[in-house]
C-alpha cells in the first residue's frame, strides 16, 4: 500500500499537482524495488511559499521518507515548484540507494 501525503500544493495547477504525484510515486516505486514495499511507512512532500514576485512564487519543498530503515529527508528551494520537487526526489533516491550500498 502506497502511503503518500502531499501538503501545500493546493495553490498550484492541477497539472503541476499531477506531476508532483508522479514524482512521489516514482520515489515510492524505486524504494519498494530496493527494500520491499512492507518497509515503507510514509512519503510526505510539502511545499511552503517563501517569497512572491509578481506571479512568481519561491517555493521550498521538503521531502520526508519514513521507513523501517530510517528517515530520509531533503529540502530544496526554487522559483519553479516542479524543479524543487525533482531535486528533492533525486536527493531522497540518492540517500536510500547509498544506504543500501
Amino acid at each position: 500500500m502506497k502511503q503518500i501525503q502531499l501538503a501545500g500544493f493546493d495553490k498550484f495547477s492541477d497539472e503541476e499537482k499531477q506531476q508532483v504525484m508522479q514524482h512521489a510515486e516514482r520515489i515510492v516505486d524505486k524504494y519498494s524495488r530496493i527494500y520491499g514495499e512492507e518497509t515503507l511507512k510514509m512519503l510526505k512532500l510539502s511545499s511552503d511559499k517563501l517569497r512572491e514576485r509578481g506571479q512568481h512564487i519561491l517555493s521550498e519543498v521538503k521531502g520526508q521518507l519514513d521507513t523501517t530503515h530510517g528517515l530520509f529527508y531533503a529540502v530544496h528551494q526554487d522559483w519553479k515548484v516542479l524543479t524543487a520537487v525533482d531535486k528533492v526526489a533525486s536527493e531522497l533516491e540518492r540517500q536510500f540507494v547509498e544506504k543500501k550500498e
